[in-house]
Order: C-alpha cells, then sequence, then structure tokens
C-alpha cells in the first residue's frame, strides 16, 4: 500500500504563537524514511463559532488514535493545539460566512507542545450517520489518495482514499479551502449560515505532501510547500 512522505517534526526553542508554526515551517525538510503512519484523527473537545470568535483565539482537539510521523509520536488522548486567524458571522447584507483554522502544535510523546505543519483535510460532524463515519473515516494505514505516489510512474486511483480531502461532512452546505487563509490556514465557508463547528466534530489531518497537487494552489508560486 503506497504511503505518502511526510513533513518532519521539529522541536523549536521557546517561540510564541505564530512565530513558533513560521520557524516550523522555515526549518521543514522531507524525511522520506519515516513516511506518516496514516491520517491523524483528532476530535474538538468544545466547539467554535465564527459568530462568536475572535482572532488568534485557541482551540484544542483529542487524539483518537495512534499516530506516528519521524520523530513524534502521538498517543490516543494527547492534543491537537490550534488557533482562529480569522473569522466571518453571516448576516443578510454580508451572507458568507468563513472561519480560518489554523493547526500550530502537537503533543508529542515526551515533547509536549511540539510545532507542527498538519493540515485540515477533512471534516466530520458529530452528527454525521454511523456508516457515513465507517465509510469515510481512515482506519489502519495510510489508503492511497490523488497525493500517495512515490514512484513518479504510479497513478494511484483517487477513488481509492480513505480521506476525501477538502469535505466536509454532517455540517451541511459547507466548503473547505485548504491552505487557502493566511499562514496557510484552512478555511470553511458557507453562505446559508454562520459558520460553527460543535464539540465533537472530527478533523482529519494530514501533511502537506497529503495534499493533492490540484489543491495546492495557495502555496508558493515555485510549487514548494510551506
Amino acid at each position: 500500500m503506497l504511503k505518502a512522505p511526510d513533513r518532519q517534526t521539529f522541536r523549536m526553542p521557546v517561540c510564541v504563537g505564530t512565530l513558533c508554526f513560521l520557524l516550523a515551517l522555515a526549518s521543514s525538510a522531507q524525511d522520506l524514511e519515516h513516511p506518516a503512519s496514516g491520517y491523524l484523527e483528532a476530535s474538538l473537545r468544545t466547539g467554535v463559532d465564527a459568530g462568536h470568535a475572535k482572532a488568534d483565539q485557541a482551540f484544542q482537539a483529542i487524539v483518537l488514535s495512534w499516530w506516528s510521523i519521524a520523530d513524534c509520536t502521538l498517543l490516543p488522548g494527547a492534543r491537537v493545539y490550534g488557533k482562529i486567524v480569522s473569522a466571518v458571522r453571516h448576516t443578510k447584507s454580508s451572507p458568507e460566512s468563513s472561519l480560518a483554522l489554523l493547526i500550530e502544535s502537537t503533543d508529542c510523546q515526551n515533547h509536549p507542545n511540539t510545532p507542527m505543519a498538519l493540515h485540515i483535510l477533512e471534516i466530520v460532524g458529530p452528527e454525521a450517520p454511523n456508516e457515513l463515519l465507517h465509510a469515510v473515516l481512515p482506519r489502519g494505514p495510510l489508503a492511497s489518495s490523488p497525493a500517495a505516489g512515490i514512484d513518479d510512474d504510479t497513478q494511484p486511483d483517487p477513488e481509492s482514499s480513505s480521506v476525501r480531502i477538502g469535505a466536509v461532512l454532517g455540517e451541511g452546505e459547507m466548503r473547505l479551502g485548504i491552505a487557502e487563509g493566511p499562514h496557510f490556514a484552512e478555511v470553511l465557508h458557507s453562505k446559508k449560515r454562520t459558520v460553527s463547528l460543535l464539540a465533537g466534530t472530527r478533523l482529519i489531518l494530514g501533511t502537506p505532501q497529503m495534499i493533492p497537487p490540484d489543491q495546492q494552489v495557495h502555496f508558493h508560486p515555485d510549487g514548494q510547500q510551506p
């Protein structure tokens, strides 16, 4: 089974907020010998709502199953830390609501709050039908995806992926823009209502190398990832 190359994890000197994230990005390098063990599944501890959220407000998610990449191992119950970059509520005069979320760090085993470049690749609401969850949530090793081919001669079948990159399931009429926000934050959009995610919403996270090339338009013009 094919696996996507990952982004190496980093332990940085003392820094704060966005500075930590940017330092991690600046020092990033692929580690083909230690690819990610799969997609990372985490559950929001509390809800986030574009109608009440403020820029730089922190949020956390709980890791649901064992995950490993390079020198970072995440055990069930470990924390994933992020922040809200921007929030716009739905109004009659401005109907499009948006919520930009940035993942900044994780509690690697023995190395808490380690800066990590991860992206939200899929969102599954807590009220999504069980049969839908079974169909789309990652189970076991990383499944083939449009970005998972290591051999240039290999063309994986996009339909074989267990994660639907960019999908928002069970939250209704929302779309997810991967890396389209400031500092490559993910942005949720809705023209029907104010964007909100309930506690227990599942975030399916992955490294930049797991993002299909056609969804990397917001990265550097030269094609290099952050």
